[in-house]
C-alpha cells in the first residue's frame, strides 16, 4: 500500500506538470501571437506616416511650382507692360509700400511706394517712343511660402521720342521679389539695374557724320602722304584760300597766310631733305560739327637730308589740321605744325653732336675775344661754375652773378683780346653730356699801356650739358656746367 501510494502520488504529480507545462506554453503562444499582431499595427502605422510625410512634400513642391510658374508669369506679364508703356497695366502689379530701385542713367535713384514709382515710369515711357524686350536666357524663380524672387538678363530695345529712326539698347540685371497677398502676388521690390547700353542702329544724320569723319581722315592722311612725297603741287588745292600754315620750330619757324606763302614754305622744306616717310603713332582724333571738322594727331616724319644722304633723322610733329566743307570738299584753312622732338635714328647723331658742341665753344672763345660779356654769358647755366687757376682772378666762381662780375674784370684789363687753337678741340659725348678739351692761346692789349702785348696761354676745359631740343632752333641747345681756366703760361708777345 505505501509503495502504492507512493508510486502513484509520483505518477500524479507527473501528470500535473505536463498540464501545467501544457498550459505555460499555450498561454506563451499566446501571448507572442497577441505581440507579433500589436507591432505589425505598430509598423504599419509608422509606414503610414512615412508615407503621409512624402506624399505633403509632394504637396509642397507641387505647390511651389505651380507657385512659380504664376510668380514668373506675372514677371513676363510686368515686363510686356513696360514694354507697351501702360502705366494702368504696370502700376496695379505693386503693394503699396513697394520699392524701385533703380541704377544707371538719367533716372537712377531709389522710389518709394506707388507715387514715386508711378512718376519714374511715367518719366521712362516719356523718353521712348517704343519698347521691346527679351530674356537673354530663362529668368530664374525662388518661391519660399509666401515670398518669391525673379532675376533675369533682359535686353530692352528702345527708339526714342528725340529721334524715332533711331534705335538703341539697354541691357537690364533685373530682380522681382514678390509677396502673396491672398490668391495674388505683388511686387514688393523691383531692381532695374542697366549693365550695358548702346546703338543697334544709325539715323540718317549719325551716317552722315561717319561720312564726314571718314572723309576728313582721309583728307588728313591724303595731306601727310602728299607731304612725304614732296609735291606742293599736290599740296595746294588741299588748302582754302585764306588758309593759315603755323610753323613751330626749326629755321622755318613763322605763321604764313595764303596758298602762294604756304607752297613756298613746303618748298623750303622739300628743299632740305631727299626723302620724306611718316606715320601717325596713334589713330588721328577727328571731329566733325557742321561744316567744319578738326584733325589732331601725333605724326613722326622720317627725313633723310639732302648735305648728308646717309643720315637718317626724325621729327615729331604735334600736328593739328581745321578743315572747312566747301562744295564736295574738306578744304585746310588752318594748319599747325609742332615740332615736339628731334633726332637722328642713323649713326651720324653723334657727328652732328660733335660739330653743335664744336661751334659752340669756338663761339664762346670769340665772344671772350670780342669781349662781350652779355654773349658770353648766354651760355652758362643758372648752377655754372668757372674755375680760375691761376693769376690774380685764381678761384672757384659758381652762379651766373660771380662768373659775370669774373669776366668783367678780365675784360677791364685789357683793351683787345685775340685768339687760336693750336689744335683741333677733343670732343667727348656720353649722355647728356658733352666735355671740350682744347689748348687756346689769347693775345691781349694791356688797356693801361695800348704798347704792351702778351700772350696767355689756356688749357680748357668745358662741360656742356644738353638741355634737350630747342624747337625754335630746330637744334638740340647745351649750356656750361663746368669750366675750367687754367693758364700755364704768360708772357711778352717778343716771347712767343
Amino acid at each position: 500500500m505505501n509503495g502504492c501510494f507512493i508510486f502513484c502520488t509520483i505518477t500524479m504529480d507527473s501528470k500535473a506538470l505536463k498540464i501545467l507545462a501544457a498550459v505555460f506554453v499555450a498561454t506563451t503562444v499566446g501571448f507572442a501571437g497577441l505581440f507579433a499582431f500589436e507591432y505589425s499595427a505598430y509598423s504599419s502605422t509608422q509606414g503610414s506616416y512615412s508615407n503621409l510625410q512624402g506624399s505633403y512634400s509632394n504637396l509642397v513642391t507641387t505647390y511651389d511650382n505651380v507657385q512659380g510658374s504664376v510668380v514668373l508669369k506675372n514677371a513676363f506679364s510686368h515686363w510686356d507692360d513696360i514694354a507697351i508703356e501702360n502705366l494702368s497695366l504696370v502700376m496695379p502689379q505693386y503693394v503699396s509700400n513697394a520699392t524701385l530701385h533703380w541704377i544707371g542713367g538719367p533716372l537712377t535713384g531709389t522710389y518709394n511706394g506707388i507715387s514715386q514709382i508711378n512718376g519714374t515710369w511715367s518719366k521712362f515711357f516719356g523718353l521712348w517712343s517704343a519698347v521691346w524686350f527679351y530674356t537673354v536666357n530663362p529668368p530664374t524663380v525662388v518661391v519660399n511660402g509666401n515670398s518669391a524672387t525673379v532675376t533675369s538678363l533682359n535686353q530692352f530695345v528702345l527708339t526714342p521720342y528725340s529721334d524715332q529712326q533711331q534705335v538703341q539698347y539697354l541691357n537690364v540685371s533685373y530682380t522681382l521679389n514678390y509677396v502673396k497677398m491672398g490668391d495674388n502676388w505683388y511686387i514688393q521690390n523691383e531692381i532695374w539695374h542697366i549693365v550695358g547700353s548702346g546703338y543697334v542702329s544709325y539715323t540718317g544724320a549719325q551716317v552722315s557724320a561717319l561720312e564726314a569723319q571718314t572723309n576728313v581722315t582721309a583728307a588728313a592722311f591724303s595731306h601727310w602722304n602728299n607731304i612725304a612725297i614732296e609735291d606742293s603741287a599736290l599740296l595746294a588745292p588741299e588748302y582754302a584760300q585764306n588758309a593759315t600754315l603755323r610753323w613751330v620750330g626749326g629755321p622755318l619757324t613763322g605763321n604764313y597766310n595764303g596758298i602762294s606763302n604756304i607752297t613756298t614754305t613746303w618748298n623750303k622744306f622739300f628743299n632740305l631733305w631727299s626723302a620724306v616717310w611718316f606715320y601717325a603713332t596713334a589713330p588721328p582724333s577727328v571731329v566733325v560739327s557742321g561744316n567744319y571738322a578738326s584733325v589732331t594727331s601725333d605724326n613722326q616724319f622720317i627725313l633723310t637730308p639732302f648735305s648728308n644722304q646717309s643720315q637718317v633723322q626724325y621729327l615729331n610733329i604735334t600736328y593739328t589740321l581745321d578743315f572747312v566743307h566747301t562744295g564736295s570738299l574738306w578744304l585746310i584753312y588752318n594748319e599747325v605744325w609742332d615740332i615736339s622732338g628731334s633726332g637722328f635714328i642713323s649713326f651720324a647723331q653723334e657727328t652732328s653732336e660733335y660739330n653743335t658742341v664744336s661751334s659752340l665753344a669756338f663761339n664762346h672763345w670769340n665772344n671772350i675775344a670780342i669781349e662781350n660779356v652779355t654773349a658770353v654769358m648766354e651760355q652758362y647755366a643758372s648752377n655754372a661754375t668757372l674755375y680760375w687757376v691761376h693769376g690774380p682772378l685764381a678761384g672757384n666762381y659758381t652762379g651766373l652773378t660771380e662768373i659775370n662780375s669774373t669776366w668783367s674784370k678780365f675784360f677791364g684789363l685789357w683793351s683787345a683780346v685775340w685768339f687760336y687753337s693750336e689744335s683741333q678741340p677733343l670732343i667727348t659725348i656720353s649722355g647728356s653730356n658733352a666735355y671740350v678739351n682744347s689748348v687756346i692761346q689769347f693775345v691781349v692789349q694791356n688797356a693801361s699801356n695800348s704798347s704792351q702785348f702778351k700772350y696767355i696761354n689756356v688749357t680748357y676745359t668745358i662741360d656742356y650739358h644738353s638741355t634737350g631740343f630747342n624747337a625754335r632752333t630746330g637744334t638740340f641747345s647745351y649750356q656750361i656746367l663746368y669750366e675750367v681756366f687754367n693758364n700755364t703760361a704768360e708772357g711778352p708777345l717778343s716771347k712767343v
